[in-house]
């Protein structure tokens, strides 16, 4: 859709009229005003479907206050703060707007982050990233024109996009946010920040392995995985915190609620064609994901019983897809961008665990140093959006 007609639709309109009506501030932010510059400027860029603008923090009360004047034809949602840092005031780090009559994977989204000033500078969040940026891009706002209408921007928008972008006229539609955003706040800052408890937004029900019979049942969902994947010549390995627990252990870590293994991204579409093999018993479920930071589109497989799909307990087992990017291998957990060096899967090693030769990364023991540090010391608090080294991203 053409940036031009975009601001027009109705999501668009309906909302910044509510702002308007309660006085709240409102600029076009992020890639809407980078489309609408770089078209000013005679250039072309792969347009998106939504819409990003930004309010000030010290507005977002009142717009959550205010959500039901959009009236039933919107539904609302909050991201969490998941930088795990206190960065920003409250745990709400954007706002999410699309049609209630469409499922939210396909609609059409308006997305409003909230800047909070602190000091001399502006402060957000986006995923886990911490973001800043001078006061005076927002203290006063300019303005740009657009099919005759006058819609509000950042005060010099050409200096504003060369802060976030840096040569916005020839931005690449394959630019990371989590790395190449200019405004996320660099580790030694970082490193300086108090942590803060994630509040983690999931309809799902959190488990503990060792609870009821899910430590025994999650065992033996994940060996008969194994044998298929054996049987079917699929290359895999014991992977994040299954790895670890099998290893340090000897067993699963009793207070996890999944567990994990590894796979070659190629061979993603054979486990799903294999899916008769674990019917009825397990459901086999390719989860997609659109991401420059991997050359394909399946983030992960996995593997669930139908009793607790239909009753959303977080009891699976994931198949994490690897990619082969230069010298490294490339996947996405718990949407973070993570990345280590082949020589960690492209050799596999073996160990003995319930009776089974079954396959490891190669150097086990740099691997989990290079994953959790001191893997020998059990950490209940460990988040892997957060704390796992392997972490591609600026800021952690």
């Amino acid at each position: 859709m053409e940036i031009k007609t975009k601001i027009q639709n109705k999501i668009f309109r309906d909302t910044t009229r509510i702002l308007e009506k309660y006085a709240i501030p409102y600029w076009l932010d992020h890639f809407t005003l980078l489309e609408i510059m770089v078209q000013k400027n005679n250039r072309q860029l792969p347009t998106r479907k939504n819409i990003y603008i930004s309010i000030s923090g010290d507005s977002l009360e009142k717009l959550l206050s205010i959500k039901n004047e959009l009236g039933p034809l919107y539904k609302f949602y909050c991201y969490p703060d998941n930088s795990g840092r206190q960065w920003i005031p409250g745990n709400v780090s954007r706002v999410e707007i699309f049609n209630s009559w469409k499922r939210r994977s396909d609609a059409e989204k308006l997305f409003i982050t909230p800047k909070f000033k602190n000091q001399d500078k502006y402060r957000w969040v986006k995923n886990r990233n911490c973001k800043w940026i001078n006061e005076h891009y927002f203290n006063e706002l300019d303005s740009i024109s657009v099919n005759l209408n006058q819609y509000p921007t950042p005060s010099n928008p050409e200096d504003y996009l060369t802060q976030r972008y840096g040569n916005w006229l020839e931005f690449s539609p394959g630019w990371i946010e989590q790395i190449e955003d200019i405004t996320i706040v660099n580790d030694p800052i970082i490193k300086e920040i108090s942590p803060k408890k994630v509040i983690k937004a999931t309809p799902t029900i959190k488990i503990k392995l060792h609870e009821k019979k899910y430590h025994q049942r999650m065992k033996n969902m994940l060996l008969y995985t194994i044998d298929i994947l054996k049987e079917n010549n699929i290359p895999h390995w014991l992977e994040a915190g299954t790895l670890l627990g099998i290893v340090r252990d000897g067993d699963l870590i009793p207070w996890d609620y999944d567990a994990d293994l590894g796979i070659p991204e190629e061979y993603a579409q054979k486990v799903l064609n294999l899916w008769g093999k674990f019917f009825p018993k397990y459901l086999v479920k390719k989860k997609p994901i659109n991401s420059p930071w991997i050359p394909g589109d399946t983030r992960v497989v996995k593997i669930k019983t139908p009793w607790e799909k239909l009753k959303q307990i977080n009891f699976h087992i994931d198949l994490f897809c690897l990619y082969h990017v230069g010298k490294f291998h490339r996947w996405i957990d718990t949407n973070a961008l993570k990345q280590v060096d082949e020589k960690f899967h492209s050799n596999l090693e073996t160990i003995i665990w319930e009776g089974r030769e079954i396959h490891t990364p190669s150097h086990v023991d740099e691997y989990l140093t290079l994953r959790y540090g001191d893997w020998r010391t059990p950490k209940k608090d460990y988040d892997a959006g957060l704390h796992d080294c392997s972490i591609a991203e600026k800021g952690f």
